[in-house]
């Protein structure tokens, strides 16, 4: 059954599903975002460079452990204490079991590819018909069969009960941190779309930006805004 058929008793939806088969939207629908990801394929220049950064950690592991046992089994004649090789010994291995695990991985995703999947995910909003929605669409597939597909990720019709809410997140330090971040949805019950993403915002921005959506979807804001 086609998106067209099933959906045949939501007016803009219909329209939506026409417009986007068509490549001609109406203009009635505003797009409020779009967003392209992809998943799956080689990765090349990533898991090349994760391998080229991890090969000196194999390496100096496998000497490291190499080393150490030959010293330990009396092959190689070494005066002094012997603490130092089973240290060294240790820490080799962890260095070397680290090294070859990530080229391991790195290396496999080229040769032992997932299916790779090009696609936008797109927002679109009908004022006249209170109706938004978050659309997928396939750009580039190994599967061709794919390419094109349309599907609807999320859907709401807006009502009374739709309310505009904030998700932050105040971010982590460090090296593998995260910056914070400051996400705009609009929530029907359990139902919500991302309108927007941004970073760092003071409390007076945070409530601007929540009135600007509160205004153009026509839906109050939550209270509290923060999620």
């Amino acid at each position: 059954m086609s998106l067209l058929k099933q959906n045949s008793q939501n007016k803009a939806k219909e329209h939506l599903i026409m417009g986007l088969s068509s490549g001609k939207i109406s203009n009635h629908f505003e797009l409020i975002r779009t967003d392209k990801h992809s998943t799956g394929g080689r990765k090349i220049i990533a898991n090349t460079g994760k391998t080229i950064f991890f090969l000196p950690l194999f390496i100096g592991g496998l000497i490291s452990v190499v080393v150490s046992l030959f010293v330990l089994s009396g092959y190689w004649d070494s005066e002094g204490e012997t603490f130092p090789f089973c240290f060294a010994l240790f820490f080799g291995s962890i260095i070397l079991f680290l090294g070859f695990t990530s080229i391991k991985d790195s290396v496999g995703e080229m040769i032992m590819t997932e299916d790779y999947e090009k696609y936008v995910m797109a927002v679109y909003f009908n004022r006249r018909r209170r109706y938004i929605a978050l659309v997928k669409t396939i750009l580039d597939a190994t599967n061709d069969d794919i390419i094109g597909d349309i599907s609807f990720v999320k859907d709401i019709s807006l009502s009374k009960k739709s309310k505009i809410f904030c998700r932050y997140h105040p971010g982590e330090s460090g090296e593998y941190g995260s910056p914070t971040s400051n996400c705009f949805i609009v929530s029907h019950g359990r139902e919500s779309i991302r309108l927007d993403g941004n970073g760092w915002l003071s409390d007076e921005r945070r409530i601007a930006i929540a009135e600007d959506w509160s205004e153009k979807l026509g839906v109050k804001v939550g209270d509290p805004l923060i999620r």
